[in-house]
């Protein structure tokens, strides 16, 4: 009698092994289903000497019908602060009547975008280039190249004098974006101590919102992704872990060239 038992008591052991066996495969319950998480490093700083290197290697690549020459940079701040990109302008070579950033900011000034010769009077289309370069090393080299100088230079008097006759203690202070092809912005700070007011002001349309709406809209860019991400198995997650990793990998390769 006490052996039938005994047997029993294996039989139940074993079903309950093989139960749980079953419930913690892979195949039936991935602990990693719902978890997956990418993340994109941003660690090493690039120097403007290089960034502005990187730039002047790749112009002649985009525009190769004339010389160029380096005109000046504009650094590019995230909304939490960090340089996020720089832009570096240049000329013609034999373009010299607009060969100072201020010049070319003033002259911007003179002209509106309500034709397409004002514009390109405004932009400079035809004697000026633009490079927007990475700030660190696990980015991209090149966000972006065009003709003429950046909208938000073309702006920036004109956002200037509005800021500064709505408030008369305000001005404008540095150029902000969370994205190369997304909205720039202009920080508002005091005109004294130029200490920031909290606030920023839309080169697209010349709203004003507070810098913290700014970055709460990259806490909810950020948590959509992570949402969607959520939804990747663990292979499709391991696919864009290794993805992204080779990609940071070898932009700094890229960037090593330049030092």
């Amino acid at each position: 009698m006490k052996k039938i038992f005994l047997f029993i008591i294996v039989l139940m052991v074993l079903a309950l092994v093989t139960i749980a066996i079953n419930f913690f495969n892979k195949d039936s319950f991935d602990f990693n289903q719902g978890t997956c998480k990418i993340e994109e490093t941003r660690e090493t700083p690039v120097s403007l000497q290089l960034a502005k290197s990187v730039g002047e290697n790749y112009l002649p690549k985009y525009y190769p019908e004339s010389d160029w020459v380096y005109v000046g940079d504009y650094p590019v701040y995230n909304s939490i602060g960090d340089i996020n990109y720089y832009l570096f302008i240049f000329r013609k070579s034999e373009f010299i009547t607009l060969s100072t950033l201020e010049k070319l900011e003033r002259n911007a000034k003179l002209f509106s975008d309500s034709s397409s010769d004002e514009s390109d009077q405004k932009y400079q289309f035809n004697n000026i280039a633009t490079v927007m370069t990475g700030s660190m090393k696990e980015d991209k080299l090149i966000q972006r190249h065009y003709r003429g100088i950046p909208e938000a230079i073309g702006k920036k008097l004109e956002i200037k004098g509005f800021i500064e006759d709505k408030y008369s203690k305000k001005t404008i202070g540095s150029l902000i974006s969370d994205s190369p092809m997304g909205t720039f912005y202009y920080e508002i700070i005091d005109k004294n101590s130029k200490k920031p007011s909290g606030n920023i002001i839309s080169v697209y349309d010349f709203s004003i919102i507070s810098r913290s709406d700014l970055i709460k809209n990259q806490k909810d860019i950020q948590k959509r992704k992570e949402q969607r991400y959520s939804t990747y198995d663990k292979e499709e997650c391991k696919k864009y872990q290794n993805a992204i990793l080779e990609a940071e990998k070898a932009h700094i390769l890229e960037w090593n060239e330049y030092e």
